[in-house]
């Protein structure tokens, strides 16, 4: 929540009070809850509630776990707050920071573990990437309530698929970003006398730095075939050996992207915002002749923005396939594209004018510095090459655990 320039807070702790002055006038509020559901974020502890039951799980109508993608948990429990007259049902909040989640559980009611991936704060369960290591045990995935007296717990287990893997490889990483122009100096203002001096010119802004280039596109050796597990009897099986190695299994309805992309190009940095022009100063005078007062200063002009970084050349990518399936071939498509150009960097802005001095005649105020020009984008990078051969790839799929080509 953002307040206006003239709002001041005092933030609260604990069971403090919180006071908001909002143009001059105080407005108590009594507690931290307040604020917090203004900023939407006054969450349900626990910590001194009768909890009777507590159901833990991913989500209505989830029952399986990618390996390749973070799912967050949902908690629901039946629970008699203080001051409540009965118990009520709770559940946690669906999101990422930004969700208003008022009147919600708060995730730190919970601990959540499991030996196949982590949890963040906020509930988020971010599997083990590794295909092999969950293929036969699927995902075990533990809720333990934290509160002082109540033990309640719960495990749950969740078998792996594969329907988010819609791609292998990776793209080149992207290139640097360009620093941002220095501000320019502020003029000083004029001093007051007889005659008040002119404010002095704001300095110019300074240009922004090129983005650096993205990356090369990596050099993979891929060998796929069709495989089954336990719980599938048919998908893509692709190994990936080069300047990395992995390993997946995708759904073989539907094609696979072998991917080996240029990064992208670094952002140009930004023009510097223009200084502001110096105030003049104020003219004093006598009795015998008014005081002039001095001009303002011209606010600086902005630097320039810096162009985008070159995108990456793509990468290569060497396929062989198993033979015994030609169909293998129009399900596997390659991306070996330069990597995007980087966007160009904004001019800064103009320096503010600097007011005219006071006196029996003031002073003229400066003019407004000028908005720097922007860049343009990068250039893309050059396209890489792939190749595509028909051959005998079964050693490349031995002793693989949970997992048996076809």
């Amino acid at each position: 929540m953002r307040l206006p320039a003239s709002t001041s807070v005092r933030f609260c702790r604990s069971r403090t009070w919180i006071w908001l002055g909002l143009a001059g006038a105080a407005l108590g509020l009594s507690g931290c809850g307040a604020v917090r559901s203004i900023a939407g974020i006054n969450t349900v502890h626990l910590q001194d509630a009768k909890v009777s039951a507590i159901q833990a799980g991913i989500g209505p109508g989830v029952s399986t776990i990618c390996p390749r993608q973070p799912v967050q948990m949902h908690v629901a429990v039946t629970a008699q707050l203080p001051r409540q007259p009965a118990p009520a049902s709770f559940e946690t909040w669906s999101g990422g920071n930004g969700t208003r989640r008022n009147g919600m559980l708060d995730f730190r009611n919970f601990a959540f573990s499991s030996a196949q991936g982590r949890f963040d704060e906020l509930g988020w369960f971010a599997p083990d990437p590794d295909v092999l290591a969950t293929v036969d045990s699927g995902f075990a995935i533990s809720t333990q309530l934290l509160h002082p007296t109540a033990s309640l717990a719960q495990t749950r287990h969740y078998p792996a698929d594969y329907r988010c893997i819609v791609g292998v490889g990776a793209p080149g990483g992207p290139g640097p970003a360009g620093a941002d122009g220095a501000s320019g100096f502020s003029g000083s203002d004029g001093r007051s006398g007889y005659d008040g001096q002119d404010g002095q010119s704001g300095g110019r802004g300074g240009d922004g730095m090129p983005g650096g280039p993205g990356f090369h596109g990596p050099r993979l050796r891929m060998y796929a075939t069709f495989a089954s597990t336990r719980l599938y009897s048919k998908l893509i099986a692709v190994r990936v050996l080069g300047d990395f190695e992995d390993f997946v299994l995708a759904p073989a309805d539907r094609p696979l992207t072998l991917i080996a992309t240029g990064g992208i190009g670094g952002a140009g940095g930004d023009g510097g915002m223009g200084g502001s022009g110096g105030d003049g100063g104020r003219g004093e005078g006598d009795k015998d002749r008014p005081g002039y007062g001095g001009d303002g200063g011209d606010g600086g002009d902005g630097g320039y923005g810096a162009p985008g970084g070159i995108g990456g050349d793509g990468g290569g990518i060497e396929l062989v396939y198993d033979r015994r399936y030609p169909e293998l071939a129009q399900l596997l498509r390659f991306d070996v594209s330069g990597g995007r150009p980087g966007p160009g960097g904004e001019g800064g802005s103009g320096g503010s004018q600097g007011s005219g001095g006071g006196g029996s005649h003031s002073g003229r105020s400066g003019g407004y510095g000028t908005y720097g020009s922007s860049a343009p984008e990068g250039l893309p990078g050059r396209p890489g090459h792939a190749e595509l051969s028909a051959g005998d790839v079964s050693a490349y799929f031995r002793d693989l655990p949970g997992v048996r080509m076809l």
